[in-house]
């Protein structure tokens, strides 16, 4: 029964889906090792010291993020009033709000609007861009990130044709496989906000996702604070690669070490249980 009211809820959780502590973040497939991403949360990751966030002289890590939170909850506050106005522009506000959050709460001084991007024979209309090489899709908040829609589809550059819908994520994500310069990219509809990477080979959706309505709507500190750690413009303009990069690269030998681990294990324990088959007495026909 309490799992049928949770599905009537919405409230089961997908296989593969991690919420590492904040009902506000959730990890979607292999973008980020979970343990990985959890260090990086509470700040406890590479690249996240004072320095590596741009931190004027005289402020503390905390008191910029205390900072950040206050603007964020004021952008917040403005744009939660129109949500539920059907005489606005539901896509020009989400934009608005998308681009204000960027550049005021999380450092992406040089986030602007930007026309289709033409890739090969595509023509991707994206809404943003947020840093060199940051794409940014946002959809209107009445519609969800995996929802598809005529607005989100990209088209051939010269004919015109195409897909005729697709989800704000897929276009995301086809940008990020199409693009070559493009590594790392956002899509949002105001309520939520998802990090992606480029992820040509893999079948299922993978990504970080941000649940703004909740985090700003309720005032929770900690989870926009992991928020800010996370995806601060300086993970995304660091040189010669983003943070993230950094991230998945410790993630991955993290990971090696792991499966050295269970390896040594596995044989460990295949020693053991043979030895023991081959020296029970009813075991014979297994000596010979």
């Amino acid at each position: 029964r309490t799992r049928c009211e949770n599905q009537k809820n919405g409230n089961v959780r997908r296989p593969h889906q991690s919420s590492l502590g904040f009902d506000t973040l959730r990890l979607e497939g292999a973008l980020l090792l979970p343990d990985l991403l959890e260090k990086a949360a509470q700040g406890q990751a590479s690249g996240q010291a004072p320095e590596d966030y741009h931190v004027p002289r005289g402020f503390t890590l905390q008191e910029e993020i205390g900072r950040a939170f206050r603007i964020a909850q004021a952008q917040w506050k403005a744009y939660g009033a129109t949500l539920e106005r059907t005489d606005l522009d539901a896509a020009a506000s989400a934009r608005a709000f998308v681009e204000e959050f960027l550049r005021d709460a999380l450092g992406y001084a040089d986030a602007h609007a930007t026309a289709p991007r033409i890739v090969g024979e595509r023509s991707f209309p994206l809404s943003l861009q947020a840093a060199a090489n940051i794409p940014v899709v946002v959809a209107p908040a009445t519609l969800d990130l995996d929802d598809p829609d005529p607005a989100f589809a990209p088209s051939f550059a010269h004919s015109g044709g195409g897909a005729r819908k697709k989800s704000p994520f897929q276009l995301l994500q086809e940008y990020l496989d199409a693009e070559p310069e493009a590594r790392w990219g956002l899509a949002s509809n105001g309520r939520k906000l998802r990090l992606a990477r480029d992820a040509a080979t893999l079948t299922r959706p993978s990504f970080i996702e941000f649940d703004l309505e909740t985090m700003l709507g309720q005032a929770r500190y900690p989870d926009f604070a992991a928020l800010w750690r996370l995806l601060h413009a300086s993970r995304a303009t660091r040189t010669p690669e983003p943070v993230w990069e950094l991230w998945r690269a410790d993630g991955q030998r993290e990971g090696a070490r792991v499966r050295e681990g269970l390896r040594i294990g596995v044989e460990a324990a295949l020693v053991t249980l043979g030895e023991g088959f081959l020296k029970h007495p009813a075991n014979e026909p297994l000596r010979r």
